[in-house]
């Protein structure tokens, strides 16, 4: 799944009346609401923008815990902005934290009190959902950039707590990982440097290398065409240097929808070192930035900068867009269509490339995915599971053998901690156990009580499990020869039966044999006996 929109009802609507949707983004550095009307023709429009500073990410970071004293900051500024919500007639909302929360031991406890106090509901996300989310707002914006959809591009946000990684190629995300490192250590890095810009530089330059060979590992990507630099500081950037602001005298124009500015490598460089030279008090007033945002400026700009000289670019993209964005147009799609799915696509190719990554048999996991959609469709009355569990399916499908990149014997079991310890865009942690435990159970024996694992997992959680392994067995010992043998099955529910009908082509006694082996979890969860039909073939 890519993120499933978790919303409160404010109050309802008057008959006829748009829906006002607020998002929350309580972030390393402050926490940041954004207020919009939801017009008919799916267009939004915004009513209000509000940022109260509140360095959660200092104090995470350092202790591993948020104090009492920070907890209350954050219930007093969303009181504020439940009362924002209230006056505004908000029908919809969503409210995430990022990583400063998440690294949080005491994460929790925030989340209950945050609830307790205002009646808003916190979302935990996973850095690989606020990728896609920050990629729902900038592919809007690419979109409108045809001549940035060719080849390959590299999207970063660089963050408080952070920094959020995406390959794109011709548009499309193939593969993303979260590196932590943001904006707080490295302003805390420069404060141990003596004050000399030249030895600040050096040591930013080399922490940036130290990242790009992580990163690396995980995107591969060859020749960048473009780099595309997400967050406040990149848009600080971008109006500084590319739309011609100075200070406070002649802002630049306000950004039009989809517009993109275009920096270069050195203005970046001289403004990082102009930054360098100021204290935050002069950088706040010289350039007007909130003065919870000034310190993160010249580790940023000289971080972008590296990352451009590091793939032989000489500029970067910023778009105007941030995670807000992306959360505004994922809540609008909801209330719209219903859907609870953004990007299934991209999030199946990141498992494609993950699976590629441990050198399985790819031709199998994506016919094994295709054998599972088909039996998740055809049994929907009966495991009653929606667009969220199939996409889950289909991506334990084709990461299920990776374990064999470790060892054959018992690869089920290396699968799952491989899993454990990927990324795939889109998919929350809660989503990457289910998918690991999915792929622990295609084989052998199927979900217990006293696996731990699995029983850590929620009720709700558990019983997807249940249901999804219980496909994934049967779609496997289809294509147990992985000669893709079973094509186009016609699949259907007679009497106790799950009735797979193919037509005979090939000798297939061996995927008999393995359903009978691998079926029995699917009769016990569904009441029905997996059965393999074989018609005569239809002379052509």
């Amino acid at each position: 799944m890519s993120t499933t929109v978790d919303e409160s009802v404010i109050r309802p609507a008057a008959p006829g009346a748009p829906p006002i949707m607020s998002v929350i983004d309580i972030g390393s550095s402050g926490i940041r609401m954004l207020v919009v009307e939801l017009r008919a023709d799916g267009s939004v429009r915004t009513l209000e923008e509000l940022d109260r500073p509140l360095a959660l990410g200092r104090e995470a970071f350092k202790t591993g815990i948020l104090t009492a004293g920070s907890i209350q900051k954050a219930v007093n500024i969303l009181r504020q902005y439940r009362e924002r919500m209230t006056a505004y007639g908000v029908t919809h909302v969503r409210a995430v934290a990022t990583h400063a929360v998440r690294a949080a031991l005491n994460r929790d406890t925030f989340v209950d009190r945050v609830f307790l106090a205002t009646g808003i509901e916190v979302e935990v996300i996973e850095g690989s959902q606020e990728t896609l989310l920050t990629f729902a707002a900038v592919e809007k914006a690419l979109a409108a950039h045809p001549e940035y959809r060719q080849g390959e591009a590299l999207l970063f946000e660089l963050g408080g707590g952070s920094t959020e990684w995406a390959l794109l190629r011709n548009g499309e995300v193939v593969a993303s990982v979260t590196h932590d490192l943001g904006t707080v250590r490295m302003r805390e890095a420069l404060r141990a440097t003596e004050n000399d810009r030249r030895a600040k530089t050096r040591l930013m330059q080399h922490t940036v290398r130290e990242m790009m060979q992580v990163v690396r590992r995980s995107l591969p990507f060859e020749k960048l065409s473009l780099i595309l630099a997400i967050g406040s500081e990149a848009r600080f950037a971008g109006r500084q240097l590319a739309r011609g602001e100075k200070g406070r005298e002649g802002a630049a124009p306000p950004a039009a929808d989809g517009e993109m500015d275009v920096v270069s490598v050195k203005d970046l460089k001289r403004l990082a070192d102009q930054i360098l030279t100021l204290s935050p008090e002069e950088i706040a007033g010289t350039f007007s930035v909130p003065p919870n945002e000034s310190e993160s400026l010249a580790p940023a700009l000289l971080t972008y900068a590296e990352v451009a000289r590091l793939c032989q670019l000489d500029s970067i993209v910023v778009p105007h867009e941030s995670m807000r964005d992306g959360l505004v147009l994922h809540m609008a799609r909801s209330i719209r269509e219903g859907a609870t799915v953004l990007f299934p696509n991209q999030t199946i190719a990141a498992a494609v490339n993950l699976a590629r990554k441990y050198q399985t048999d790819e031709k199998h996991g994506v016919h094994v995915a295709a054998l599972g959609r088909a039996i998740f469709q055809a049994t929907k009355a009966q495991h009653q599971m929606g667009e969220r569990e199939q996409l889950l399916l289909e991506v334990a499908a084709i990461v299920h053998d990776i374990g064999t990149f470790v060892a054959a014997r018992s690869h089920h079991r290396h699968s799952y901690y491989l899993m454990m310890n990927s990324e795939v865009f889109g998919l929350s942690r809660t989503d990457l156990e289910i998918v690991a435990n999915l792929a622990r159970y295609h084989r052998r024996e199927g979900p217990q009580s006293d696996h731990p694992a699995y029983a850590s997992l929620p009720r709700a959680a558990r019983l997807t499990v249940n249901r999804l392994a219980a496909i994934l067995r049967v779609a496997d010992a289809l294509d147990k020869g992985h000669m893709q043998r079973v094509q186009n099955p016609r699949v259907s529910l007679v009497d106790d039966e799950l009735r797979i009908e193919v037509e005979a082509a090939e000798d297939l006694a061996l995927e008999r044999i393995a359903l009978e082996s691998k079926g029995g979890l699917f009769e016990e969860v569904f009441g029905l006996k997996p059965v393999l039909v074989e018609s005569p073939a239809v002379p052509a």
